[in-house]
This record gives C-alpha cells, sequence and structure tokens, in this order.
C-alpha cells in the first residue's frame, strides 16, 4: 500500500502535529471510485479512531457524487459539496445532487432536497462568473489528474500563445505539476507555440 510520502510528509504524521481531522483531496478530480475507496480505507485502518476524515472532491470526471458516496460507504466524516458545484475545474461535488443521491440509498442527513435545489437555482448560479460543468477543458483535468487552479491560466495562456489549452494542461501534468507551479503555463505556452512554428 502507498504511503502517501510523494509530496515529503506522512498522513500518519498530520495526527502528531496535532490534526485533528485529515481530508482525502481530489482536486484534480482524477480519482474513481476504487481510488477514492482504497484512500479513504487506508485512512480508516492507519489513523486514530479519533480524527475526523474527510473528503473533498470534484467532478472533472463525472464522479464528484460517486466518490463522496463511496467515501461515505468507507467510513468518512465530512464530506465537502457547494451548491450548484460552486468550484475550480468541473466543479465540487454538487450539493443538491449529492443529497437527492443520499435520499434514494436511504444515507441518513440533515438537509432539505427543496431547499438545497432552489438555493443552486436562485441564488449560486446567478452569481458564477463561469458556468460549471464538464466541457473539453474541467475533462482535460480530471483526466491527467492535473489541479483544477490550472484550468483558468491554461486557458488564458492558450488563448495568448494561439495552442490548445489541452495541450499546456497534458505537458504540465507530464512535468508532474500538484499545484502552485501554475507559473510553468507561460514557458509551456510558449516552448508548444514554438514547437507549432517549426511543425
Amino acid at each position: 500500500m502507498p504511503s502517501f510520502t510523494k509530496y515529503g510528509l506522512h498522513f500518519c504524521q498530520m495526527e502528531s502535529y496535532g490534526a485533528g481531522t485529515i481530508y482525502v483531496v481530489d482536486s484534480a478530480g482524477a480519482l474513481t471510485m476504487d481510488d477514492t475507496r482504497h484512500r479513504i480505507s487506508l485512512f480508516k485502518e492507519k489513523l486514530s479512531a479519533q480524527t475526523i476524515i474527510g473528503f473533498h472532491g470534484h467532478n472533472n470526471l463525472s464522479l464528484g457524487v460517486a466518490n463522496s458516496i463511496v467515501a461515505i460507504e468507507e467510513g468518512a466524516d465530512r464530506i465537502d459539496a457547494s451548491l450548484a458545484g460552486m468550484g475550480a475545474g468541473a466543479g465540487n461535488t454538487a450539493t443538491e445532487q449529492l443529497i437527492a443521491v443520499m435520499n434514494r440509498m436511504d444515507i441518513p442527513h440533515n438537509l432539505d432536497l427543496y431547499k438545497a435545489m432552489d438555493a443552486a437555482e436562485n441564488v449560486m448560479k446567478p452569481m458564477m462568473e463561469r458556468p460549471i460543468q464538464i466541457d473539453r477543458l474541467s475533462l482535460t483535468l480530471g483526466y491527467t489528474g492535473v489541479y483544477s487552479s490550472f484550468l483558468l491560466f491554461a486557458e488564458r495562456a492558450g488563448k495568448e500563445y494561439g495552442v490548445d489549452a489541452r495541450d499546456i494542461l497534458t505537458k504540465i501534468s507530464e512535468m508532474g505539476a500538484v499545484g502552485g507551479q501554475e507559473d510553468w503555463i507561460i514557458g509551456v505556452a510558449q516552448e508548444l507555440a514554438k514547437e507549432k512554428q517549426v511543425n
């Protein structure tokens, strides 16, 4: 089983630093249900029973709700969701969709489906500058495993340098970007533009 030391901090060490809640975070929207099941069950196995386990899903592969349900089934204590899926990329797990599925599956909760639907439609959606949808760029984020914060930067750079933003995101993924390296995007876009001119 993986130890999750990829980013330099074994996740069990977080407890020793005082963390009372530890999340499985899928901000790229790249996890499958099996990936989610494995991570939550690993956290349940390795962390103290007193540690609260959460799950934060994005919908880039259209799996935000499905992964949230799997996390609940595996014993996650907290599930992040937002009205109308408000969030980066293809958005976060949509609260109203999650409630509807939980109702169908008889999973207990304390939320009102109609009120959540109304708040999503009447309050949240009118505030959104970019509609939450699974379009080619947000799907590319999930497919390549690139953090959702890269989307708008790649979209802008693609337009500025005349290259496909999907190629930028794919190259960023190959470089191993995990978040916080948005400054790489301009260099990648410039490199792709040069290659395009040569070909």
